[in-house]
């Protein structure tokens, strides 16, 4: 198998990492990062959210499915779907693939059930009552629909981002669920493959103990559907329950036929193992970029996957996908029912909302074994484990992390003369430049996009030192004979200082998180995840989502990042000679300051970025305001300190940023 590129999003270029990782390497490091942010996944991790197909091509690849139906079994769909939609006609579309609904689609079909399973409900139950009841299931329809146009109207790779990122923001205010869904568990993703043989392989999924994946949840869900159709064919279901029971027969099939169309997605087949973090960053690289690979029936494909998938891919998968339904309506023929096998309906255990270590027994027969083995002919190899020799694996920003920054800061800055004998007053204040330089290291957590592309979940933590350069001073009167004495002395010297810097997302206001989190974790987990993950994707108001621009991702931040130095804390005040010109004369006094200089972010643009398997560098500018404030002043006058007042000096500044971190 080989990773084929294609035009992405800036931002999306991991670079490739040494295939063949060794499982016991794995353990350790995956030991160790449970260790250091166990509280952090536990509350969060669930969060994690792995979409192979974006709602409109799930809907897509149904829609193909059902149009390339014989017409005995389309005629026999309708059926179905006539009575399905017995009562529920306001809300079930007259046919089971509606076609192009425009932006605003009025009703759902069937070809969208399976769009709504997983990503919008947890179990074939919840998909039945989302589908049928819900107020919001008709909004996420239209978001969808609109967002299929807003992509094939896209000029550029940062406007089709854009429009994703607006996307996925409006289906996590729209769907209350949506952004803590579908992370218990692996069931969207293939198993990693021991062997080449499909039949085993397909044994290795629905084995006692197996890992939660894809491939195990679609077959019990396709025998399950099938074993409800055969008991309404055969006239054991009463007349008058016959729409609810085949609509709970459809409900199960499309659940079950999600997981099967995610597996023709290239994310979901090359992330077949690893952590949190290297299952979604494999996800996300092979989903844009494309994976050269081959099916079990030996035919060589490339994939690609959420929000990228091609004619041919919504072909391919169509093809599979319709051989599963034609399954299940022919075992929803009464004309047939005798040559069908009976099993008892394995049901249970299809919710992907409850965290699992393992999936549920489940054996089917080896006829059935067969014919399930005949349907996933046409869908890829799934890559293999840690053990065998694997594709290059790629980390998504995600966990504990260190690192180290520094930068350059050019401040335009008011002075206020803090120096003179009388304290300062300000009024001879003016505005000048002044840099500084800063280093340091951090500590944190990140959590980026955890519900698209724009997510900025980095909480951190950092200390260092910042040197800042002199002052001019700034002293009227203070010429004799034609040399401005003043402009010889600094009004603030040049110093260093010891800075600290936070920064954490907020749900509403800045540091209501902060606030929040002891107590939710506590008393509703459920609710502090929906709270950070709307903070980490822009806030409850989302005016803080990064933007992908063609000079960089630009991303508004105030109240996100505070930086504090303290200056004359270290080493004593500090000290230096202001001028000060009195009757005449032009006399010079010793002058001890501390003050705390506080700077706010405001806007962040980063023009580069780049990740590795574990690394991150990034360049950044910020803009942003601050105030240098003055904590003690004293001058020393008459052979003893006064104490004096000093003003704030406010200033707007640029910054220049390198940004490292190494994650745990």
């Amino acid at each position: 198998m080989h990773a084929t590129r294609r035009e992405s999003p800036p931002g999306r270029s991991p670079r490739a990492v040494t295939a063949g990782v060794r499982s016991e390497k794995i353990r350790e490091v995956s030991e160790r990062r449970r260790l250091l942010g166990w509280t952090a996944l536990v509350l969060l991790l669930p969060a994690f959210e792995a979409p192979a197909w974006i709602y409109p091509e799930h809907r897509e690849i149904g829609g193909a499915a059902i149009s390339g139906l014989d017409a005995p079994s389309r005629a026999r769909l309708d059926r179905l779907w006539a009575e399905a939609r017995q009562g529920r006609e306001s809300r079930l579309c007259a046919e089971p693939w509606a076609g192009d609904q425009g932006t605003k689609p009025a009703c759902l079909d069937f070809a969208s059930w399976p769009a709504v399973a997983a990503d919008h409900s947890c179990t074939p139950d919840d998909l039945l009552s989302v589908a049928l009841d819900s107020p919001w299931i008709l909004g996420v329809a239209r978001i969808a629909a609109e967002v299929k146009v807003a992509l094939a109207t896209a000029t550029s790779a940062d406007q089709a981002r854009n429009r994703l990122v607006r996307s996925d923001l409006d289906l996590a205010r729209t769907d209350p669920g949506y952004a803590t869904r579908a992370g218990a568990g692996n069931f969207h993703f293939l198993l990693a493959r021991k062997g080449n043989d499909l039949h085993d392989y397909l044994r290795q999924c629905t084995a006692a103990g197996a890992e939660p994946n894809a491939f195990g949840l679609w077959a019990r869900a396709q025998l399950a559907a099938e074993g409800i159709a055969r008991d309404v064919a055969s006239g054991k279901v009463p007349e008058a329950q016959r729409p609810a029971e085949i609509r709970r027969a459809l409900a199960v099939l499309a659940f079950g036929l999600h997981f099967l169309e995610d597996a023709f997605a290239a994310g979901h087949v090359a992330g077949a193992w690893g952590d949190v973090a290297t299952r979604k960053g494999t996800h996300d690289f092979y989903n844009a970029h494309g994976l050269d690979t081959t099916t079990w029936g030996h035919e060589q494909v490339i994939l690609h996957g959420d929000a990228w998938m091609r004619p041919e891919e919504r072909d391919r998968a169509a093809r599979t996908t319709r051989e599963g339904l034609e399954r299940f309506l022919a075992a929803a023929d009464p004309a047939r029912l005798p040559s069908v096998p009976v099993l008892p309906s394995p049901a249970g255990g299809l919710s992907v909302c409850v965290r699992v270590e393992n999936a549920p027994p489940f054996d089917p027969l080896p006829a059935e074994t067969d014919d399930l083995a005949r349907i996933l002919r046409d869908t890829p190899l799934p890559t293999r484990g840690a053990d065998d020799v694997a594709l290059p694996r790629f980390r998504a920003e995600i966990g504990p992390f260190l690192g180290l920054a520094g930068g350059f800061r050019g401040a335009f800055q008011k002075d206020t003369d803090i120096g003179s004998a009388e304290g300062g007053n300000g009024e001879n204040g003016a505005w000048r430049g002044v840099g500084s330089l800063d280093i340091g290291l951090r500590a944190g957590f990140g959590l980026d996009a955890l519900i698209g592309r724009a997510g900025d979940g980095q909480v951190f933590l950092g200390a260092g030192v910042t040197y800042q350069a002199a002052r001019k001073s700034i002293c009227e009167g203070c010429a004799t004979a034609g040399l401005d004495v003043g402009s010889l002395l600094p009004s603030v010297p040049a110093r260093t200082g010891l800075t600290f810097r936070l920064r954490v997302p907020f749900w509403l206001v800045p540091g209501d998180l902060l606030l929040a989190a002891p107590v939710l974790a506590l008393t509703s987990p459920p609710t502090l995840q929906k709270m950070v993950i709307a903070s980490v994707n822009g806030g409850l108001i989302p005016w803080q989502t990064g933007l992908a621009t063609p000079v960089g991702r630009v991303q508004f931040v105030l109240g996100r990042e505070v930086g504090v130095t303290f200056f004359g804390y270290l080493n004593g005040e500090d000290l230096f000679l202001a001028p000060v010109p009195i009757e005449g004369q032009l006399l010079l006094y010793p002058v001890a300051v501390r003050s705390i200089d506080v700077d706010l972010p405001v806007l962040e643009i980063r023009p580069f970025r780049d990740f590795g398997q574990r690394q991150t560098t990034a360049l950044l500018l910020q803009l942003g305001v601050g105030a240098d404030v003055p904590t003690r002043v004293r001058v020393w006058a008459n052979d003893t300190w006064i104490e004096g007042d000093g003003t704030p000096a406010w200033y707007g500044y640029l910054k220049v940023s390198f940004d490292w971190r190494s994650y745990l």
